[in-house]
């Protein structure tokens, strides 16, 4: 069993894009586990899925300062074997710095500094232009050595 914290932060569209790679993780054992950090408006939905584990809100109508905070609070004392950061928000960048895991990966479209994904993160995926999101979430799900699907 492994422990996976994901930062889906964005759209509804960009989540059901992306249920591609929790799909695949959770196909890979019912015994993983999985907690999600989502918008609020996105929560309505995405609570309705069974393989999450735990769901964690970003209320946009508070600040972001509140919102760290709360979200730093509740898991300050979870352990995750995985932290995939999908999103590509700074707010969810920063964010999993102050996570306890493993193996941090962050899925990223716009340039961060190097030196602190060399310093805070294990893997650092481009989410370029230049693939299909497919062939993105493929390379992720192959660095943490999982099938992914066909199509």
């Amino acid at each position: 069993m492994a422990r996976y914290l994901i930062f889906r932060t964005d759209r509804i569209g960009d989540f059901i894009t992306s249920q591609i790679i929790t799909s695949a993780i959770s196909d890979f054992s019912k015994k993983n586990q999985i907690d999600i950090v989502t918008s609020k408006y996105n929560s309505k939905y995405i609570k309705n899925f069974r393989y999450f584990n735990k769901l964690f809100v970003f209320d946009e109508t508070k600040s972001r300062i509140i919102n760290f905070i709360n979200l730093y609070l509740k898991i300050k004392n979870i352990k995750y074997d995985y932290l995939i950061v999908l999103d590509g928000k700074r707010r969810s960048f920063l964010s999993g710095i102050f996570v306890k895991s493993k193996i941090k990966i962050c899925f990223l479209k716009d340039f961060y500094p190097k030196l602190l994904i060399k310093i805070f993160y294990t893997k650092y995926v481009r989410n370029t232009e230049l693939n299909s999101q497919f062939k993105n979430f493929q390379i992720l799900l192959n660095y943490i050595d999982i099938k992914s699907p066909k199509s």
